[in-house]
Order: structure tokens, then sequence, then C-alpha cells
């Protein structure tokens, strides 16, 4: 999938070594055996989690320079990360990322992720930088994704949690990838959990009714695909994000019966008030970038054939209507025996 880089700079962390004064505040962000899965993995400790782990663990690394404390602007702690580097390899693992509890929800996962980010490539010197996080956590997910990672694959089940077993998604951040981010022109940036609802007023506009929990979810699953993306138009953007006009989907299908790969555009809405502006010129744009970037010598689109307006806009763009060379065959599973 692609990548999104926050350029805001705000909130900013400072990165320092875990101290051992540091750990009784740290346990205290840990406060349930799932809480210590989702910070630690399965390895590194057991639950309940006691100040003697952390110390022991602490000792353990010393030297390392990977346990580091995330400081706020008024010298607090208030974040949490380790990176264990491999130097041979130039690879860097990310893990135990935390915010306090008390300080979620105002942009210090990212601010985080930024920092951390930095530290690898420019103090550590190291070429990738890699790290799991579960699916559920969405929160997560778009904060790594703010600071440039992508999603590499997922690990199936690889964690047991009070509900069940866990997929963990497997992200990854090249520091060529973050010194020269992608550009998906004026205005254009990869969708965020913030999108839902409007995205989900787009959706249903388009005519598939959308409520915010479902484009919720739509988000979070594109979030977890390697091999597609959501793009969103803002219009009269500022520092911090301007409406979203539109919103276009796109996915890559690798090619079996001949070299190389096609991107499919799956969905396009923009927003009434905003047609005719060239918000979707700018889109379809975005979207040709982003096949262009991972290897797709083509892009396809259908629509349906009441859209008169939507087909006159693709040919305008280029685009040729080659239904009458071959036919388009769909059978629905829903209600199959067999499925």
């Amino acid at each position: 999938m692609g990548r999104v880089t926050d350029t805001s700079g705000r909130p900013a962390l400072a990165l320092r070594a875990l101290a051992p004064t540091d750990c009784d505040r740290l346990i205290t962000w840990i406060d349930s055996a799932d809480a210590l899965w989702q910070w630690s993995g399965v390895r590194a400790f057991t639950w309940p989690l006691d100040r003697g782990q952390v110390l022991r663990d602490l000792a353990a690394r010393a030297g390392s320079g990977g346990l580091l404390a995330g400081i706020d602007e008024s010298g607090e702690m208030v974040a949490h990360v380790l990176i264990e580097p491999q130097h041979h390899h130039g690879v860097g693992h990310i893990g135990r990322v935390a915010v306090a509890p008390d300080r979620r929800g105002h942009g210090l996962g990212s601010a985080l992720m930024r920092a951390t980010v930095r530290h690898g490539f420019d103090e550590m010197g190291l070429h990738r930088l890699q790290l799991v996080v579960y699916t559920f956590n969405a929160a997560a997910i778009a904060a790594y994704r703010s600071a440039g990672f992508v999603v590499d694959g997922v690990a199936r089940e690889s964690a047991l949690g009070s509900n069940g077993r866990w997929d963990g998604l497997t992200m990854s951040l090249l520091e060529p990838d973050h010194r020269r981010p992608p550009d998906y022109g004026e205005g254009i940036r990869i969708a965020g959990p913030r999108d839902a609802q409007q995205i989900a007023a787009l959706l249903s506009e388009l005519g598939y009714p959308h409520d915010r929990d479902q484009a919720s979810a739509r988000l979070l699953a594109w979030a977890a695909e390697p091999q597609g993306e959501v793009l969103v138009a803002e219009v009269g953007a500022n520092e911090a994000g301007g409406p979203v006009a539109g919103v276009v989907a796109v996915h890559r299908v690798p090619c079996f019966e001949r070299r190389g790969a096609l991107a499919r555009v799956v969905a396009l809405s923009i927003d009434a008030r905003h047609r005719r502006a060239g918000v979707g010129r700018r889109l379809m744009a975005a979207a040709e970038r982003w096949a262009a970037a991972h290897g797709c010598a083509t892009v396809e689109v259908t629509s349906l054939r009441s859209r008169d307006d939507a087909h006159a806009f693709y040919r305008a763009l280029g685009y040729v209507d080659r239904c009458a060379e071959s036919g388009r065959f769909i059978r629905s599973l829903a209600d199959d025996p067999a499925g």
C-alpha cells in the first residue's frame, strides 16, 4: 500500500533513554493481560507485569540505546518505544509502542512515530524499520501509516487474546522512502480513520449507503491491504486539513497470462458541491501515480451504463470503453450452498 507523511510536526516529542525511574509510570499504562500482549508481544514478559520484570529487561539492554522514553514539551514522559537494531543488516525492529492512557487521542502516537523514524534513520543509521501491529488496533495502524510505514503482509493468528486469536500486520519503512515520500498531487492524501464520516457520505452519494461505522470498517480493511490504497482530495486545506471533497479506491491486480499488473479503480465519488471543479481529475491522476509506482502498466475502471456523466468524464481522461471486446461475467456466491 502507499505512504502518507505527517508534515505538521505538532505535537512534537523528544526521545531519551528510558531510565529506571520511568518504570513505575510505565507499568501503570499496562492494566491487563491483553494490554500486555498488545504492547510487548508474546515473548518478552508475563502477566501480571511488575517492576522487577521491567528493571531486569532494562538492565539486560543496557548500552543498546534502544529503550526510549517519549518526552513532551513540559518534560513529562508520555510515551515509550523500543528499537532493536541489527546493525549488520541495517534493520531495526520496533516494539513496545505505548502512549500514556490520559494523553491518547491528541496525536502523540503519530508524534512518537515521527521521532522514532528520525532516531532510527538519523541517529542509528538504519536502512529499514519494521514492526507488527494487531489488525484491530486502528489507531496504531493510522499512526504508523502517518509516519510512512506500509503493509508487507499478515501474520495470521500470531497471539492469543481474551477474545480469541489475533492477526498481526507486518509493516515497514525504508530509509530512501522516508527521504523521498510519494507525491499524489496537491490536496491529495491517504485516507485515515478521521475521514470515516465524510467517506460514508461519499459512498452513500455514490449509491452504496454507509454509516460512519461501516466506512470505518472499510478503511481498516484497506489499511491492512498491501495491494490497495484509498486516497482523498481535500479542499481549502490548512495545517489541520480541509474538508474531504472526494475519494478514490484503487487496487493492484497481478496478471498471470501476461507480464506485469493492472490497477483497478473500484470506487470514485465526488461531493456534489465540488463536481466540475477538477477534484475527480486530481483523484484519477493520483490513482494513476499510485498505479505506476506499484508496477501497473494499465488502469481500468467500471461504471454502470446509467452513469452517462461518468462515462464522458472517463473518456475525457483518455479511457476507452472496451466492453465490446470481452464480456463481464458475474456470479454471486452469497446464496451458494456450496460456499
